[in-house]
């Protein structure tokens, strides 16, 4: 139970959804590149499409544990899924958010400025 006395603290089981103009080119680039891929057939459209898969699921499995680390316990799916689909714009907003929660943690032990 928390104090009446106590400061007030910022939700520390954030999420922050990424502007949806991210989706288009990030998503949607990955899923072009394997329709390509496929329909021509060319070793080097092959090898980009996989390579982004592997970046996006690894940047996935890492924004999970970075939030799951912030105390993001109940959104860190959708952190993850958030990065799977649009990588490193996801990845920005999460690190932002991990430092305006120990921003707003640090300021609460504090207490009220004088």
């Amino acid at each position: 139970m928390i104090s009446p006395h106590e400061p007030a603290r910022m939700n520390r089981d954030t999420f922050v959804a990424v502007d949806p103009r991210w989706y288009a080119p990030n998503l949607g680039g990955v899923v072009l590149t394997g329709v390509l891929a496929a329909l021509t057939r060319r070793r080097f459209l092959r090898w980009l499409f996989w390579g982004a898969v592997a970046l996006h699921v690894s940047e996935a499995a890492y924004s999970y544990k970075a939030a799951q680390d912030a105390g993001f316990t109940q959104s860190a799916p959708k952190w993850s899924l958030q990065t799977l689909a649009v990588g490193f714009p996801s990845l920005i907003a999460l690190r932002t958010a991990r430092e305006d929660s120990a921003r707003a943690a640090s300021a609460a032990e504090l207490g009220p400025q004088r």
